[in-house]
């Protein structure tokens, strides 16, 4: 049986906050289109093909998710490959009221359900308010703190510019086997589009044009290969020295050094 531990959809790429060390970089760029119901059942009909079984699947953003419209319905369609995955694991900030609608179907399904939220301590009052709601409706969170002292993993990091950093291969591939990514998630599978990425550096990075593609650093579930071919491609992808885009990134995701965490969710000057 051919299994990922983890596998996301991210389903929009727009967000409420405007966070200076958002590793999505959602503040500085343009939103693409919301990802529809169809769109999102057939990247899920040909990764079931080609994977059995996922432990967790993530609805998530590079942005806020709960700002999605059709997210309930999203959560429908999921739910129609129940079987071949463990956990369906969403996440919020805890800003965005949560409507009647999607709060029914969190409750409808929240034995096989996990709603990852971040605290973030901008509008205390609000984040608890929504915290409690699914709380007392009884769907399972995991909160994870980033306000005031002993944040989670100490902070985020800066993933630094996109540019080149012209980096010897010993270094990119340290720097890619020291990636929190790679060494405690075991890859962090993703896409947008059906290109898989191990990571969001290089997922983000060549969607948005900032590094080159690199297509032997994704899986593209809708190229002319087979099911055998395309799980061979992530076993290749997840045994690699180093990918492209570790050029292209600090490389401090997993860093033990405290200097190198800021304060999560510093918010950015908007500019109208």
């Amino acid at each position: 049986m051919f299994a990922l531990d983890k596998f996301s959809l991210i389903i929009l790429t727009r967000c409420n906050l405007h966070c200076r060390l958002c590793c999505e970089y959602v503040p500085q760029n343009s939103p693409f289109p919301d990802m529809t119901v169809e769109e999102e059942k057939k990247i899920l009909d040909v990764a079931f093909h080609v994977v059995d079984h996922i432990k967790v699947l993530h609805l998530t953003g590079g942005g806020e998710p709960f700002l999605h419209t059709k997210l309930p319905e999203l959560v429908e369609s999921a739910m129609k490959y129940n079987k071949q995955f463990d956990r369906l694991m969403l996440f919020t900030n805890c800003t965005v009221p949560i409507s009647e609608r999607l709060m029914k179907t969190l409750v409808k399904y929240k034995e096989k359900i996990l709603v990852q939220v971040s605290q973030y301590g901008l509008f205390p009052e609000r984040e608890q308010k929504i915290l409690h709601s699914l709380l007392d409706n009884g769907v399972p969170c995991k909160t994870v703190k980033y306000y005031g002292e002993e944040q989670d993993f100490g902070g985020w990091v800066d993933f630094g510019s996109w540019d080149s950093q012209m980096c010897s291969p010993e270094k990119l591939e340290n720097r890619f086997h020291g990636c929190a990514v790679t060494s405690a998630m075991h890859g962090n599978w993703r896409t947008r589009d059906g290109k898989v990425h191990w990571c969001s550096r290089s997922q983000r990075g060549m969607e948005l044009g900032l590094i080159p593609d690199e297509p032997e650093d994704y899986v593209d579930l809708f190229d002319s290969t087979s099911r055998e071919e395309k799980q061979e491609k992530f076993q290749q992808i997840s045994e690699k020295y180093y990918l492209s885009a570790c050029d292209h990134c600090s490389g401090d995701q997993g860093t033990e050094d405290s200097s190198l965490r800021y304060p999560a969710a510093e918010q950015m000057e908007v500019k109208r």
